[in-house]
């Protein structure tokens, strides 16, 4: 799957764009992108950082910076290795009751 990396364009208004900073150690890498209706699959799967290209990232929403501009964060969880009860709270945003 291809991440729309964008940079504020003039000329673009569709869509919103999301201000996304790698969690992987040693990169931190800060990118915006722009979600549209055609690529809104971005949101619930996994995605690779543009310049780590470690694949397996989610991204967990941080709130409104400003018009149709989020922050978000790229996490990412251990290869290999169960979910935890903290680790679905990340992903989910908060409590994770059934």
């Amino acid at each position: 799957m291809q991440a729309a990396v964008s940079k504020h364009e003039s000329g673009e208004t569709q869509g919103i764009v999301y201000r996304t900073t790698c969690q992987n150690p040693g990169c931190g890498f800060q990118f915006d992108l722009r979600i549209t209706p055609a690529n809104a699959g971005l949101l619930s799967g996994s995605m690779p950082c543009p310049r780590c290209k470690r694949h397996g990232g989610f991204l967990k929403p941080q709130g409104r910076i400003g018009d149709k501009l989020f922050a978000a964060k790229l996490l990412f969880r251990l290869t290999g290795v169960g979910p935890s009860i903290r680790d679905e709270e990340d992903l989910m945003g908060g409590d994770s009751r059934y």
